[in-house]
């Protein structure tokens, strides 16, 4: 045995004694699943797949078969496989590719529970379209695809709250720190100490309007965690400059009255940039409304 056979040999060891003592369920569930292998590869050629989770089997030994025998099971990469033995007839196998379709959505952003679900579902949907039951297949394909897009929309949910929690401290710790590094602190500012308000007041706004919309809305957690972050610190970044346009509307000399009216009063000036990030979800249904009305005038 070579170094690196030793080094896959202790690593694999190693493993074992980790997981025995922390979290002995998993060695058994993956004992059992060595057993589950090498009793399939018995029946059914299956040599280079390795079954995770077995669906249904209809096994009759060949001196007893009345009917052809199949295998629906997951395999190692969580996707729905089977066999049959025998020759399917259209109908069916229309019914199985149905069921095959809606088992190909990506899903791997779920945790390996809700996956396992999720492939459940569509592995008893081929199993029913291998009998010849179209309306059961076509219904637990339903069932699959509904699970599916509601645990998606949870999924999404949970990462834009999270990024929107992480980005707030994040943008706080830039805003309370900035001060302090300009100094305008010990000699105060009204015009910074202003600009300042409006900003904070228009980071929060955005904050409140992303959390709100997290709750309502619906998202597609399938384009990945990345796409979230990216519009979470986009959001809370664009209600910061909001809030602090806010603020240079305010002092502007084409405000008109009730606006300027406001501008004294340091509490009114945060208000006003808190509103200013809280519409920031309002932003781009304004272009896209603007945009239409042009597009017909045209």
């Amino acid at each position: 045995m070579n170094l690196i056979e030793q080094s896959l040999a202790f690593r694999g060891e190693l493993r074992k004694l980790f997981l025995g003592w922390f979290s002995p369920c998993t060695l058994e569930r993956e004992a059992a699943r060595t057993i589950l292998n090498a009793t399939l590869r018995d029946r059914w050629a299956i040599q280079d797949t390795a079954v995770y989770e077995l669906v249904f089997e209809e096994w009759n030994e060949p001196a007893l078969q009345e009917s052809p025998n199949y295998l629906v099971f997951i395999d190692a990469e969580l996707d729905v496989d089977w066999l049959y033995d025998g020759n399917l007839a259209n109908d069916r196998t229309e019914n199985v590719t149905q069921a095959e379709a809606a088992g190909a959505r990506r899903c791997k952003h779920l945790p390996l529970e809700q996956v396992l679900e999720f492939k459940r579902l569509i592995g008893h949907a081929v199993v029913s379209g291998i009998r010849g039951s179209r309306e059961s297949s076509q219904q637990l394909a339903k069932e699959a695809a509904k699970f599916l897009k509601e645990r998606t929309v949870e999924r999404s949910r949970a990462w834009t709250l999270m990024s929107a929690h992480l980005f707030l401290l994040v943008l706080v710790s830039v805003l309370i720190s900035l001060p302090l590094c300009l100094g305008f602190i010990s000699s105060p500012s009204v015009i910074a100490f202003g600009l300042w308000l409006g900003s904070f007041g228009g980071l929060l706004g955005a904050y409140l309007s992303v959390v709100q919309k997290a709750g309502s809305g619906e998202w597609d957690a399938a384009s990945g965690i990345g796409i979230h972050r990216i519009e979470v610190f986009t959001k809370l970044l664009a209600g910061t400059m909001l809030g602090g346009i806010s603020f240079a509307v305010a002092h502007s000399v084409h405000a008109p009255p009730s606006i300027a009216a406001i501008s004294p009063d340091s509490y009114s000036q945060f208000l006003f940039g808190f509103a200013a990030g809280l519409i920031e979800r309002l932003i781009p249904k304004m272009l896209t409304s603007f945009s239409k009305k042009d597009s017909n005038a045209d």
